[in-house]
């Protein structure tokens, strides 16, 4: 919801479902937590549009530079994490402030940073009226919303509280729509993908290993002479029989950096592993 910064004001709202990518499964305590039916849940989330439509569309409607308002400190933090996770670019000079509503109700009203309390606790200790269900996004997003004007109406001044703005990272240095393919990593053929050459200043880059980070995604650890390691990412997405794929080249790669480490680890573990096998048998 968006509200008025200084009198919690409402002016709008933007509502979606969301289809799950991650995880398709939901788990048991989804079930409980959320006052949905299983089947009528499923079917909501079924006919939901994804992430990659819906998140460049809600930082749309937020605007340039929003400042959130979560009760607890880690919404801001999943967002962006969404973001990373789909691979989407965005302004480098993207930011936003967010309030922790439940640290500032701790503070201001409880006088004490013990148990955190949750968010219908202060609902109805501040009176206000529980028309609606928890655990709904849409429902608490309000009952957050009227806990924040009860705030404002009882401090003057909660600029204290405002954390540290929080960036989306850092965008690629190059990227490229490389088409669609027959198959799903043809695209690696391509010139710019299979001579990469640094974004900077142009040199060609000496190349590692491609690895496979994802079923979607290759990543491979590059060097330049001047500016050092880089990781291009190809990414594909299944586009009717045909597969459309995406490069893009990073300094800072953060997430996709992290998941080839991994992945590295785990293909050398698994040589060793046939090694020591091998070595036992030749042994025995």
């Amino acid at each position: 919801m968006k509200v008025e910064q200084d009198t919690g004001a409402m002016l709008d709202s933007f509502h979606s479902y969301i289809h799950p990518k991650a995880s398709r499964k939901l788990e048991s305590r989804t079930y409980r937590l959320l006052p949905y039916e299983r089947e009528e849940l499923r079917a909501l989330l079924a006919d939901a549009p994804g992430f990659l439509d819906l998140g460049p569309a809600f930082l749309r409607w937020c605007g340039e530079n929003p400042v959130f308002v979560e009760w607890g400190n880690n919404d801001v933090e999943v967002l962006l994490d969404n973001f990373a996770f789909h691979r989407l670019s965005f302004d480098e000079d993207w930011k936003c402030e967010y309030f922790d509503l439940q640290y500032m109700y701790q503070k201001l009203i409880e006088g004490s940073l013990g148990c955190q309390p949750s968010l219908e606790k202060a609902v109805t200790e501040l009176g206000i009226e529980t028309d609606l269900d928890f655990h709904s996004a849409w429902n608490d997003t309000y009952y957050t919303i009227m806990v924040y004007q009860a705030m404002l109406d009882r401090f003057e001044d909660m600029s204290m509280f405002h954390r540290p703005p929080k960036h989306k990272g850092v965008p690629p240095l190059w990227e490229l729509d490389l088409g669609s393919y027959d198959t799903r990593w043809a695209c690696k053929n391509r010139k710019e993908v299979a001579q990469p050459v640094c974004p900077i200043c142009g040199q060609s880059l000496s190349a590692g290993r491609w690895v496979r980070t994802t079923p979607t995604e290759q990543v491979l650890r590059c060097k330049c002479l001047e500016h050092r390691r880089l990781y291009m990412a190809v990414t594909v997405e299944k586009d009717g029989r045909q597969w459309a794929a995406k490069a893009a080249i990073y300094k800072e790669a953060g997430p996709i950096a992290e998941r080839y480490r991994k992945t590295v680890r785990k293909l050398q573990e698994g040589s060793r592993r046939k090694s020591r096998e091998k070595a036992e048998q030749a042994a025995g």
